[in-house]
């Protein structure tokens, strides 16, 4: 799993939070780790975020798909 973890998530190529700000915000609220464990924890937030995007990507496609199928105009305008 770590290696999995470790790997760097592909949609985020400009990563704004780096590992030593990791430290000082856990830091800030108490969580003592090491940098191995810090940069662990920021791919995994990293890949939560690309699955949440991946996923609400997905749902607004089937539902522009499904108001087009039952006959909806469908609205680009905001």
């Amino acid at each position: 799993m770590n290696q999995y973890l470790n790997k760097k998530s592909r949609a985020f190529s400009a990563r704004k939070i780096s590992v030593d700000q990791v430290l000082r915000l856990l830091g800030r609220n108490g969580i003592r780790v090491n940098k191995e464990k810090a940069e662990i924890i920021l791919n995994f937030l990293y890949l939560i975020a690309k699955t949440y995007n991946t996923q609400k990507e997905h749902d607004d496609r089937q539902e522009l798909e499904h108001m087009g199928s039952i006959g909806h105009p469908i609205s680009m305008s905001c």
